[in-house]
């Protein structure tokens, strides 16, 4: 629902979109945007202030059979208001669902008066338990403790606790270093690029994580060398480091689009080569690892197939909704990769049998993503869009006219990154065309 708030900052009235009802078995989305804190974010237009929203929280995860309620301390509510918002929430989940998939276990909600516990609970039904929670609690501590500490303290950490500095440990440095870069702060980053590379040689964990980097860059070196990534190149990758399972899994793992049915006929002739060689261990070696990345592949094959069924079912609840930029809007996260695949297919679909209702149907849905889409976008993104999509130098020029405000150095800066990244991919055409993009803003600075 959309809601107005006053900032506590500026006293600015906007509106915010809150979600109360959280359920993992309809809308499996908003389930990992609790997890992953993007929840009820509100952020004022005017001041920029912002962050999590309190408000009442029912999450049900027919899964799990867990139907659980958190209601804010404080809120200050009684009984009686608390009782009439747990009814509330009861009933815009049983409203919602069929009659058969109504369970007697909703008609008592548990009642979590922490939001800690209730995260936690969440968790759970992920697999992550209260212990691996505590284990990223102490990591964290010991990670802050580690960007701070004298050499000698350093030393002593690394050694004493060394189980705790495992791959999760690793990601979490990552991050430090990555905010830390984004912001520049290079009093912060420098110390943290040291930790990470005396981890990287003092620790076992450290030394197997170099390997798979050193493995995958010489991987994405040759992939960049000749542009394409093929079965003949990750099988010649994998079988350098066959006898490191670890490092394999790092390999193919990066490199999914090369792990096909051709990934698998060239390593059973390696093995039938290996085997006519008189060569048994290198053949049975290579046989566990087949059975492993078969396994690895038929896992990849099933996600695919899950993602591809949610896409699918995510369209036609979009073809039926009455308000249609509302559910783009609520669940924009959905709209992803897969999902835009399914519905160009679709339209693709439509057009060849010739339905034309039905091509712009999808076409019009295909069209209010984009829209919403471009307007979450940062302003700076946007008006790069627009300069790329003018259709000559005097509208380009116009555009940047009227945004003369939002003409420096950092867009520069920002034009110069993504001009990088298209190198980088090959795309020549359109790195010429941000070439004269990135002339204009300097001839306008």
């Amino acid at each position: 629902m959309r809601t107005q708030i006053t900032c506590p900052n500026c006293q600015t009235p906007y509106v915010a979109e809150v979600h109360q009802v959280i359920d993992a078995g309809q809308n499996p989305e908003l389930k990992y945007r609790l997890l992953n804190g993007q929840l009820n974010i509100a952020v004022c237009p005017n001041c920029g202030a912002g962050g999590q929203l309190s408000t009442p929280l029912l999450f049900h995860d027919p899964d799990h059979e867990l139907f659980m309620v958190h209601i804010p301390q404080e809120m200050n509510l009684d009984e009686v208001q608390r009782e009439q918002i747990i009814g509330q929430l009861v009933r815009q989940v049983m409203d919602k669902l069929p009659a058969e998939q109504r369970r007697a276990y909703m008609l008592q909600p548990q009642m979590v008066l922490s939001m800690q516990t209730f995260m936690e609970k969440v968790l759970e039904t992920e697999g992550i338990t209260k212990e691996m929670i505590e284990r990223q609690r102490r990591q964290s501590e010991l990670l802050r403790t580690l960007s701070k500490a004298d050499p000698d303290v350093v030393d002593h950490l690394i050694k004493e606790r060394e189980d705790e500095i495992d791959e999760t440990f690793f990601a979490m440095l990552q991050s430090v270093i990555d905010a830390a870069s984004q912001l520049n702060d290079d009093r912060q980053l420098l110390p943290l690029i040291n930790l990470r590379a005396k981890l990287m040689t003092e620790t076992a964990v450290g030394r197997q994580l170099e390997k798979q980097q050193i493995a995958l860059h010489k991987l994405n070196q040759e992939v960049k060398k000749t542009r394409r990534l093929t079965p003949e190149m990750l099988l010649k990758h994998v079988l350098q480091h066959e006898e490191d399972e670890n490092t394999v899994m790092a390999l193919v793992n990066a490199a999914q689009a090369g792990l096909d049915y051709e990934f698998f006929r060239l390593l059973s002739e390696e093995i039938e080569k290996r085997e006519k060689a008189g060569d048994t261990p290198g053949a049975e070696r290579l046989q566990n690892l087949r059975a492993k990345l078969l396994e690895f592949f038929e896992t990849l094959q099933e996600q695919s197939r899950q993602l591809l069924l949610h896409a699918e079912k995510t369209l036609n609840e979009l073809l039926a909704a009455e308000n249609k930029d509302k559910m783009i809007l609520e669940r924009m996260p959905e709209f992803d990769e897969v999902f835009m695949y399914v519905l160009t297919s679709k339209i693709s679909e439509a057009e060849h049998k010739g339905n034309k209702e039905e091509s712009m149907a999808l076409q019009d849905i295909h069209s209010r993503i984009l829209r919403a889409a471009e307007r979450q976008l940062p302003p700076e993104i946007q008006l790069l869009n627009d300069l790329l999509e003018a259709k000559s130098v005097e509208e380009q020029k116009q555009i940047l006219e009227s945004h003369k405000d939002m003409v420096s150095p950092e867009l520069l800066k920002m034009v110069e990154a993504v001009q990088e990244q298209v190198k980088e991919m090959g795309q020549t055409e359109l790195d010429g065309r941000l070439s004269g993009v990135k002339d204009l803003i300097q001839d306008n600075l």
